[in-house]
């Protein structure tokens, strides 16, 4: 959304449930002439000259020739107590498109205007009724598919990183006030003690980013899903494996080398985690066009995916050396699936276990099923999952990059103190953190930022 400060006062209106038919469909306005189009639309099926807030009225939406569109129940909200902290009104229709559109064409014709993506949402954030770390959270919520991914982002709804936030921005104010009284009374003597101090906040300070930092790759995991590339040479049984996991045929599987050309994904849940897997092309010299760029895609999975699964066949000889080459390169997010043990040579399977011994593996029959568990477990072990209940995680780039900046700083204004360093300079780095923490909850940021944050959302939330 481009920068218009007269858009903040726009009357907004947009429809809040999905496009198609249902039980109701939601129109939702927030802004100031929210109570006037309330009395120009509606006619309650009881007279009364006004509304009171929080309560639901039953009437008809009628159009400008005064033809009744719906019968609907209404809720007017003022500012105090509202999601946006503006005057807002909820409109709950019959479901259908035809009705919910037409009930909202009407409070356009009456003076509001069609909300932008998330800007209800955004005008939460900017009226003061949720900060940034909030308001992201909300969407995390929409979008959550998981147990996991819906905790995660209540806990964050809900205060658990922004106390965080703000505990370490109290730490970081109170040693660089400390400074600015040294620096404003330059003639009174600083103890060794007094920067020993400072430089303990801050270390604390440091140590307790740091700790959350951590929590980075699997907090995005929990939200994101873990993506699974699939992989291996033709007729090892890929497919065949991945229709096993998902537990319906999905891909194509046949006897001949080649037949899977493009990747297909699905996504399953195990234990609460979202697991998104991605059957491949075989991965061999090719010359046939389409097949070549199915197995170029392939290679642009693996960069992609968080874990690769390298699939194996033990019933056919083979040197196994670019499947250790493949392995060795994605060492830190790889396990060896060898398939087929219901009708492979024990002694085969042996010379796999030693083959791959120094890798992450699994025994896995994609015909009987054995072995698809303890694959998944091995899936969704590395790292452990954090805890999202009572500790602070965070989950985007953009908290990461912010944390990291920040401790760059604390870590130049400890080095500083160790340097017998001015006050002056000690403090510039300490108000650089600040800047940083500070951009976290949205009290310092640009409109660029606000801008990709809420375009994410969809419009009506």
């Amino acid at each position: 959304m481009k920068k218009d400060i007269n858009k903040t006062y726009d009357t907004i209106a947009a429809i809040s449930t999905p496009q198609g038919e249902g039980a109701i469909g939601i129109v939702r306005l927030s802004g100031k002439m929210v109570y006037k189009i309330l009395k120009e639309v509606f006619s309650p099926a009881t007279p009364r000259k006004r509304y009171q807030s929080h309560r639901l009225y039953l009437g008809t939406i009628k159009d400008e020739s005064n033809t009744p569109i719906d019968q609907v129940m209404i809720a007017f909200m003022k500012a105090d107590k509202t999601y946006t902290g503006e005057d807002m009104l909820e409109i709950y229709t019959h479901g259908g498109s035809n009705v919910v559109n037409s009930v909202l064409q009407r409070v356009l014709n009456a003076g509001a205007r069609v909300a932008e993506r998330g800007e209800f949402t955004r005008r939460a954030f900017l009226n003061g009724k949720m900060d940034l770390l909030q308001a992201e959270a909300i969407l995390d919520l929409v979008k959550a598919d998981t147990d996991l991914a819906r905790r995660q982002a209540i806990n964050q709804i809900t205060g658990q990183l922004s106390k965080f936030i703000s505990s370490i921005k109290d730490k970081l104010i109170d040693v660089k006030t400390n400074l600015e009284v040294m620096i404003d009374f330059p003639e009174e003597e600083v103890s060794p003690k007094q920067m020993d101090d400072l430089k303990l906040t801050l270390q604390a300070a440091h140590d307790e980013v740091a700790h959350v930092l951590k929590s980075y790759e699997q907090a995005k995991l929990i939200r994101d899903g873990i993506h699974i590339a699939l992989i291996g040479k033709p007729n090892v049984g890929k497919s065949s494996l991945f229709n096993a996991i998902i537990g319906e045929d999905r891909a194509i599987v046949t006897p001949h080398p080649g037949t899977t050309r493009d990747y297909i994904e699905e996504t399953i849940t195990y234990k609460g985690i979202k697991l998104v897997f991605a059957d491949t092309a075989g991965i061999r010299s090719s010359e046939e066009p389409v097949e070549k760029i199915g197995i170029e895609m392939t290679h642009s999975l693996m960069e992609r995916a968080d874990t690769i699964v390298i699939v194996v066949d033990p019933t056919v000889q083979s040197d196994y050396n670019s499947e250790l080459s493949l392995a060795k390169e994605h060492k830190n997010n790889v396990v060896i699936a060898i398939n087929k043990i219901d009708i492979a040579d024990p002694k085969a399977l042996e010379q796999m276990e030693m083959i791959f011994r120094e890798f992450n593996r699994c025994f896995v029959s994609a015909k009987t099923e054995e072995g698809l568990d303890r694959l998944k477990q091995m899936l969704v072990e590395p790292g452990n999952m954090p805890s999202i209940d009572n500790a602070p995680v965070i989950n985007r780039y953009r908290h990461k990059q912010a944390l990291e900046h920040a401790n760059l700083f604390l870590q130049a204004a400890i080095e500083l103190i160790d340097q017998n360093a001015f006050p002056e300079i000690v403090a510039e780095e300490v108000d650089s953190a600040i800047t940083q923490i500070s951009e976290l909850t949205g009290e310092i940021t640009s409109q660029d930022i606000l801008d990709k944050i809420f375009s994410e959302f969809c419009i009506g939330k």
